[in-house]
């Protein structure tokens, strides 16, 4: 009895001191895979990965930068808008401004309706950065409304200004609005120039020497769109002056019908 006993013992201790050294090997593995040292693949890829992340949510900022650009900022322009229609309103109504005195930069010149597009804006004096941040502004020095020469504007290609103005083809109307008159103008001519070519606000901008016959209506614009490399220039000549007596024209009567009294 005492000698299997013993034997049952010896064999129990066996197995028990095999387990532990089994047991023991397996995390020594893990740890020696854990510790060793990082070859080039594991940095190229380690950074290829980082990298990777940060070009992810740049591309994400400047998209979000990009799409406040062109739609965040419709209220802003709608507030100031409404402000300036009603600005131009009184001015007209009262007729505060003598004939001869010049026009305040930033200040109400016309209204500007672009039926195809189914938009309108108040269009200011001057085109400085600050003139049209919230609309379209008239070259100071160029023809005013219904006069023989060149009424040129520039806005912004954003949502809220001129984002659209490439959907407009020959024919398509474009109407001005003073103290006195509608002006109707039809689209003749779209051109892409570069920034220097000032002559698109010539007095005759199809021939900036000659002494100018004809009235004319210029819109400028960046182009393409998110870029200022070139300009989209929109010509058109007027087709027909309207009294404001006798209404509005029904291209626009659906645009502001509060005018048509």
């Amino acid at each position: 009895m005492t000698y299997t006993t013993e034997r049952h013992s010896s064999g129990r201790g066996r197995r028990r001191a095999g387990g532990a050294r089994g047991r023991r090997r397996a995390p020594s593995r893990g740890v020696r895979g854990r510790s060793g040292p990082r070859t080039a693949g594991d940095v190229a890829r380690a950074t290829f990965r980082t990298l990777g992340e940060v070009l992810f949510t740049a591309g994400l900022v400047m998209l979000f930068f990009a799409a406040y650009q062109v739609y965040g900022k419709q209220a802003q322009t709608d507030n100031e808008q409404s402000r300036l229609d009603q600005a131009v309103a009184e001015q007209w109504e009262s007729e505060a401004r003598g004939p001869d005195s010049e026009p305040l930069p930033g200040s109400a010149n016309s209204r500007l309706y672009i039926p195809r597009l189914d938009q309108k804006w108040v269009v200011v004096n001057g085109v400085a950065p600050d003139d049209i941040r919230y609309g379209p502004g008239h070259y100071p020095g160029t023809a005013e409304a219904g006069q023989v020469g060149n009424y040129s504007v520039a806005g912004h290609r954003v949502a809220a200004v001129f984002w659209d103005l490439d959907q407009l083809v020959d024919g398509d109307e474009i109407v001005l609005e003073d103290r006195d008159n509608f002006y109707t103008y039809r689209v003749i001519e779209t051109e892409i120039v570069t920034p220097d070519q000032v002559r698109v606000v010539a007095p005759d901008p199809f021939d900036p020497e000659a002494e100018p016959t004809r009235s004319l209506l210029t819109l400028t614009t960046c182009h393409p769109k998110l870029q200022n490399s070139h300009r989209l220039i929109i010509h058109a000549e007027l087709s027909e002056t309207r009294p404001k007596s006798d209404g509005m024209p029904a291209s626009i009567a659906d645009m502001a019908p509060e005018q048509a009294e």
